[in-house]
């Protein structure tokens, strides 16, 4: 049954409607990272981490407001928190319809048993934020989305690449992509590693560790995930770093999937030599530009950026709300 709300007839989104959703990203910002293949994937993938519901008016056969809402499975002892995600066409945008989203989501979560919300927003939107801490929402975190010109210094980037090429030559590290990797225990280290990794991520919601053959299917079967993109670092028979960008199907531009080092090999400028191939790689392709996002307090990532000439393009924040 359709779900009815203020003006607007919202209904229950099907994955097909990932790309309806897209669009309207791209109608509210024509430079988002919006492809339809991706974000189809992403929704899907959710559903592993926990339970979500998705709503979609239309009209003209074009999404005009979309909301979605889930959470994670939660570990007991910690709190509750469930996110949100609102939007609605520019020429359709009111207060109250924002309000009426962002409620509807609240109730949800709310009969799910989540203690807090998690709202996350483009910094840009300021009338959403605006309204958002009106209604009660406080920041909680941040993340940096930069760019790096690829094309304007592509030559620096390719000299560079070479100099990491020694450097790790000299250390016995070698760097390869998944492709050329003949271990039959390859894809059973590199869970190993980045689940390690993982838990290094700065976040306010734990982060759910999945069993192997979901992980396998989060990464793989993702469409912008490439085997032959997939950057890894080996020492002996460790895998001890990665690097990994998410390739547009249909539009947009790479983005920055994960970068990790194990703990036991950081400081040796793995991470650095292995995001220089992925960005060579990337150039050798015929893409401009590269973007990544990095939790504000994640140092040593934005340093790794800020050196390689990644500059800042906006925020993603996530606002926080207590439901109880």
């Amino acid at each position: 049954m359709p779900v009815a709300s203020f003006d607007l007839d919202l209904e229950p989104a099907s994955l097909d409607d990932a790309a309806l959703v897209a669009d309207l990203d791209l109608r509210r910002n024509p430079d988002a990272d919006a492809d339809p293949a991706r974000m189809r994937h992403w929704w899907a993938r959710s559903l592993a981490h926990g339970p979500a519901r998705r709503l979609v008016a239309k009209r003209d056969g074009k999404a005009i407001a979309f909301a979605g809402v889930g959470h994670d499975h939660w570990t007991d002892g910690s709190k509750r928190y469930g996110w949100t995600r609102v939007a609605i066409d520019p020429q359709l945008w009111t207060e109250q319809r924002f309000r009426e989203l962002l409620a509807g989501s609240e109730d949800w979560l709310r009969s799910e048993g989540a203690e807090a919300v998690l709202l996350r927003v483009d910094d840009r939107f300021t009338r959403e934020v605006e309204l958002a801490n009106r209604l009660g929402y406080t920041e909680g975190r941040r993340a940096r989305v930069s760019e790096l010109d690829i094309a304007g210094g592509r030559e620096q980037l390719m000299a560079t690449r070479e100099r990491c090429r020694k450097e790790m030559a000299a250390q016995r590290v070698t760097m390869h992509t998944l492709v050329d990797d003949a271990d039959p225990d390859l894809y059973k280290k590199l869970y190993a590693m980045t689940v390690e990794t993982e838990q290094d991520i700065p976040t306010t919601v734990p982060l759910v560790v999945l069993p192997f053959e979901q992980w396998m299917g989060s990464w793989f079967d993702d469409p912008g995930v490439h085997r032959d993109r997939f950057w890894i670092a080996r020492e002996g028979d460790d895998v001890i770093g990665v690097s990994v960008l998410d390739y547009p199907v249909a539009r947009g531009f790479p983005f920055t999937n994960y970068t990790a080092t194990a703990r036991k090999a950081r400081g040796r400028g793995i991470a650095k030599a292995l995001k220089y191939e992925t960005i060579a790689q990337a150039a050798d392709l015929g893409f401009t530009r590269i973007r990544t996002q990095n939790d504000g307090d994640n140092a040593p990532m934005l340093h790794i950026n800020d050196a390689m000439g990644y500059r800042p393009v906006h925020y993603m924040l996530e606002l926080q709300r207590d439901l109880t």
